[in-house]
């Protein structure tokens, strides 16, 4: 929270994405000497905003405000701040949500977008992707326009998954407005996040930002019907700029809202899906039910297989197990076989269930 003080008091953000890299701890940039601050880019009006104590009373009239508003802020420096999107080429510096913080810490998320004027095509495939998503526990993360958006959010939510919308306005603005119940929903259930500071209104300029966002969560990016020339094609592309997964589902040649998929599937920028298990076995997901896993996953097979939550090594695996190397090789080897983990290129295994 102490980091948005550089904000509260019109610091540019390169000069803040500065200081975030050089130091930890906020405390460390105002016990630093100014000559070490003129250096990292600020000059001396920035700086005396910065030790200014009465500056430092913006802070907490700010924190009562956004907790009036049942708002919080996390900032890039934050350990709950998705490494997904730290990884993008300009990362947020700040995010204002409502709702469960604490799905961001979820791994399967996956970007869903589309055109808002949908066809009947259109939304049986939005209903039938999600539902399978869901079951495969996969976060949904959408941009709450009208059309696809709308309904991915909404088809999550009947579901009982887990979904996440990312705003182009201020937390505190309501658009569009005809999705205010659904956006109470997914503030209930969901988490909803904004980059944009309060009372920032819906500019056309802000939903390109939105969707770096949207594709920066994600690990992957369905396209769900698009024009030509249609929004979520931006989406899309910035998602391959940033080597996330692309998936579109192919749509009627005459449908003047299936060329954007289409052309994305013959250009080879996405890759054809037709369900939502296309995606979870593409990603490595396939869901392992309950029933299965009672019925043959037992003592050390099933340890290891809880152990493999992300690709590892023999190494990696064997310092979470007490077991002999040639003991732990064999367990490998038959949940292999049957279909539990796979072994990848680099000695590595990761789950296919």
């Amino acid at each position: 929270m102490e980091w948005y003080l550089l904000k509260l008091v019109k610091i540019k953000n390169s000069k803040i994405r500065n200081l975030m890299e050089k130091y930890n701890d906020f405390l460390e940039v105002l016990n630093e000497k100014e000559d070490v601050l003129l250096e990292l880019g600020l000059d001396e009006g920035d700086i005396k905003k910065i030790k200014d104590p009465l500056e430092k009373e913006k802070i907490e009239n700010f924190k009562k405000e956004i907790e009036k508003r049942g708002v919080g802020v996390i900032s890039l420096k934050d350990e709950i701040y998705p490494e997904n999107l730290k990884n993008i080429a300009k990362p947020p510096l700040f995010l204002f949500y409502k709702g469960r913080i604490e799905l961001l810490k979820l791994e399967k998320k996956i970007g869903v977008v589309g055109a808002r004027k949908v066809t009947k095509y259109g939304e049986m495939c939005v209903n039938k992707v999600i539902k399978e998503l869901v079951e495969g526990e996969c976060v949904i993360v959408s941009g709450l326009a009208q059309g696809v958006d709308s309904l991915a959010h909404a088809k999550t939510l009947e579901e009982k998954g887990n979904t996440i919308a990312i705003l182009g306005c201020g937390i505190d603005k309501i658009y569009p407005k005809d999705n205010y119940k659904l956006r109470e929903r997914i503030e209930k259930s969901g988490l909803v996040l904004s980059e944009f500071p309060l009372g920032t209104s819906p500019l056309s300029i802000n939903f390109p930002i939105r969707n770096r966002v949207i594709a920066g969560l994600s690990k992957g990016v369905i396209v769900i019907e698009s024009a030509k020339k249609g929004g979520s094609l931006i989406t899309a592309e910035i998602a391959l700029e940033e080597n996330r997964e692309v998936f579109a589902i192919p749509g009627d040649i005459n449908s003047p809202m299936s060329v954007g998929c289409n052309e994305l599937i013959k250009n080879s920028q996405a890759k054809l899906i037709v369900s939502g298990n296309d995606i979870l076995e593409e990603m490595g997901w396939k869901k392992i039910t309950k029933e299965n896993e009672k019925s043959y996953l037992k003592d050390e097979k099933l340890k290891i297989y809880e152990i493999v939550r992300t690709k590892m090594n023999l190494d990696e695996i064997k310092r979470e197990v007490k077991l002999e190397t040639k003991e732990l090789l064999r367990y490998l080897m038959e949940l292999e076989l049957e279909g539990y983990i796979e072994s990848v290129s680099g000695g590595y295994y990761i789950r296919k269930l």
